[in-house]
């Protein structure tokens, strides 16, 4: 975990079918996300979905300094609390925590190697 320069990312889709309730999340996680040092990275309320999220009316990415930072994000107290408003809101998501790469990765890729 945590290669050089490699960022982390939580990726999610789900079913919105309590808007109020979402909203409600949404108001909470954003300042907190920014306070654990994470951002949102993309955000699309039309997801064209694929392989059981074709129902999905969100898909989210958050984007951390270090895989580390999202892990620990994700199993904070804090983040426990409020991601029960998020399953509450929602139905059929996902949700997925992955290593960006890493600064020799993006190198290689860039020198077409």
């Amino acid at each position: 975990m945590d290669k050089k320069g490699a960022k982390g990312y939580w990726i999610s889709t789900a079913k919105i079918i309590n808007q109020e309730l979402f909203d409600e999340y949404v108001n909470k996680v954003a300042p907190w996300l920014k306070e654990v040092g994470g951002e949102v990275f993309a955000k699309d309320t039309e997801p064209l979905g694929k392989e059981r999220t074709e129902d999905s009316n969100l898909a989210v990415i958050c984007e951390f300094p270090s895989m580390r930072a999202a892990v620990e994000a994700f199993e904070s107290e804090e983040y426990r609390e409020l991601s029960n408003l998020r399953r509450k809101a929602t139905e059929n998501s996902t949700f997925t925590i992955m290593e960006g790469l890493d600064e020799a990765a993006k190198l290689r890729r860039a020198m077409g190697k």
